[in-house]
């Protein structure tokens, strides 16, 4: 999964950039800067505390940050790029720092977003018109049902946009999908606002506020990205602890994070355990127990049997899992099973 990291100057992005994949960029290219970062899930501590694995991995996600937004109506070479991301995350910015710079001059977490917003809107709506032109030309020359009903689709999405109701909201059929499958629609991606805020602010109020403004189109998380930074500088975790423990932290916002981006792109995670290895996976909601198979390794997938599957509340719960099979609660199943948030799966196939 690939997710692109934008926003306006000076919103703090680089900072979360660095936090996440624990590179601090200078600059940003002009094609972006490509990282990697670690999920953060303490079920994945948990299991590795239960088989004292000789490695231990978390799911990770490919980052890229991108350069500064700005007002250009659809026309910034960033939008390219975002085309082919699996989902964006807009920093925002509000603390109000007088001293920090803010290239539209004050601090409006609504307007920052609206722009952002804006611009995936303006970049689709060129790309339609252009789509449009193409088709008008091809049904001059040959006329055919197929590409009748991709014009008809394209001019009704055109005018949904242009009302400002959005690709989402156009309901496109699942037989419509089928026909538009090439179509890489910016505003239809999932976005995720976080929300850069100080501590002690009301960042609840500020993420609400914008949680209403888009209809459930933007989830948002908030998080003190200065602070953050500090926590993050605490390698001795009895002190870190101390530190989150003395501010009132359960957890670092970074972990928060990780989840709401995961719900805002349909992910979850699912677990392999072991001896040798404890290992967390990443796969789309409602795949099924072969299409998770696919993700440990393709041969698994074709020659898919069954799968082992154990819940992971009752494996912490009942300490092993030769104490979760006496309970009866170890369970086979087949192709048709769709995996569940935090199975842990042990695939039987076929060499």
């Amino acid at each position: 999964m690939r997710l692109g990291m934008l926003g306006l100057q000076a919103a703090g992005k680089k900072t979360l950039f660095g936090l996440l994949t624990g590179t601090a960029p200078a600059a940003i290219p002009a094609g972006g800067l490509p990282g990697v970062f670690k999920v953060q899930d303490p079920r994945v501590n948990e299991l590795s505390r239960l088989y004292d694995p000789e490695k231990t991995t978390p799911a990770q996600m490919d980052l890229s940050l991108l350069p500064d937004v700005e007002k250009t109506q659809g026309k910034a070479p960033w939008l390219a790029d975002v085309r082919l991301l699996d989902g964006l995350a807009f920093v925002v910015r509000a603390f109000p720092d007088p001293t920090v710079f803010h290239p539209l001059g004050g601090v409006d977490p609504r307007r920052d977003a609206d722009l952002f917003l804006s611009e995936l809107t303006f970049a689709d709506v060129f790309f339609l018109e252009k789509r449009r032109e193409k088709l008008t030309d091809e049904l001059r020359s040959r006329r055919t049902p197929e590409k009748e009903k991709e014009l008809e689709v394209v001019d009704r999405l055109a005018k949904a946009l242009e009302d400002g109701a959005g690709i989402p909201s156009a309901a496109l059929s699942d037989a419509e999908r089928r026909l538009l499958s090439s179509y890489q629609f910016l505003s239809d991606k999932p976005v995720v606002a976080i929300v850069n805020v100080e501590h002690g602010q009301d960042a609840a109020a500020v993420a609400e506020a914008l949680e209403r403004s888009y209809g459930g189109r933007v989830a948002t998380v908030c998080c003190d990205l200065k602070l953050e930074a500090e926590i993050a500088s605490l390698t001795d975790s009895a002190e870190r602890k101390e530190f989150l423990d003395g501010m009132g932290i359960a957890e670092p916002a970074t972990a928060r994070l990780t989840r709401v981006l995961y719900d805002a792109m349909g992910l979850m995670s699912f677990f392999t355990v072991g001896a040798d290895e404890v290992r967390a996976w990443t796969v789309r909601k409602g795949a099924t127990a072969p299409q998770a198979a696919r993700v440990i390794h393709t041969d698994l997938e074709k020659g898919f049997i069954r799968a082992e599957v154990t819940k992971y509340a009752d494996l912490v719960s009942l300490g092993s899992e030769d104490a979760v099979a006496k309970a009866g609660k170890a369970m086979l199943k087949g192709k048709d099973y769709v995996v569940e948030e935090g199975d842990i799966l042990s695939i039987r196939a076929a060499n």
